[in-house]
């Protein structure tokens, strides 16, 4: 296993439903300073906690201008989609990017590198090794954050052993993400993130977004073809080689496509 790409420590959950409230809110008011008075008095934390997960909250999702928030493609997808389910994906997809310990994490377990089925022991020790120079404390709490939200979001849920009753974590290998969010999903990462519009075969195959949401290759063909046929992306094979071009330019192109 890969050690090299240490954790950061992480202390804040991702709520879904204060988060696609204040989203929600957003869209009426833009200004900055409103904005987090709204995020600070939605959180279901204490005081303390709130203040600390609204920095979180525009560290993940939110790109200012001075004071206001810009209307980016993020937040028009998620307040204007409508389906509730395509929402809780975009904001995991997003929480695995701004986050290596969440999405590292969930990649280990696509790559084989966990176990799909692994004691609460032996994934704390994971978080040990991928956080070498933390506190025990700052480590249990990352592994603790880390496996809520991925519970939260259907990756993981717990069962207990049925010798010692110790408890154990099981992946979901039955993830299906709605059509929607994951041509979403996957023009972020190679639009906005990698900047790259003509992905060979191989580097899409092997994109981020299908390790999060624990995808075969398979299944992943299955997505491609549907964009494919939706006009999303094209395919282009010459002799050994094979390249796909994404039809949108932008995010913003995309998203009023999705959307309407």
């Amino acid at each position: 296993m890969n050690h090299s790409q240490k954790f950061l420590p992480l202390s804040e959950k991702v709520p879904i439903e204060e988060t696609l409230d204040c989203i929600r809110f957003i869209e009426q008011d833009r200004n900055k300073e409103s904005v987090r008075q709204y995020v600070e008095s939605v959180m279901p934390f204490g005081e303390k906690a709130s203040l600390k997960y609204r920095r979180r909250f525009f560290e993940r999702f939110i790109e200012t201008e001075g004071n206001d928030i810009i209307y980016t493609p993020l937040l028009k997808y998620i307040n204007e989609i409508n389906n509730y389910q395509s929402k809780k994906e975009v904001l995991y997809y997003i929480t695995c990017t701004k986050h290596i310990c969440v999405g590292d994490c969930v990649k280990s377990f696509a790559k084989g590198e966990l176990q799909d089925e692994i004691s609460s022991k032996d994934l704390l020790e994971y978080f040990r090794l991928k956080m070498p120079d933390a506190k025990e404390s700052s480590v249990e709490k990352t592994f603790n954050v880390v496996v809520n939200i991925l519970k939260d979001f259907g990756i993981l849920y717990a069962v207990s052993d049925k010798v010692s009753s110790a408890k154990r974590y099981r992946l979901n290998w039955n993830i299906r993400p709605t059509n929607e969010a994951l041509v979403f999903c996957l023009y972020y990462e190679f639009r906005k993130i990698r900047d790259n519009k003509m992905p060979r075969a191989d580097v899409l195959l092997n994109a981020d977004v299908f390790k999060y949401f624990l995808m075969s290759e398979p299944l992943i063909n299955k997505y491609l073809k549907w964009m494919m046929d939706e006009g999303y992306i094209e395919n282009y094979v010459m002799g050994d080689n094979s390249q796909y071009q994404f039809k949108y330019d932008s995010l913003e192109q995309l998203v009023e496509k999705v959307v309407k």
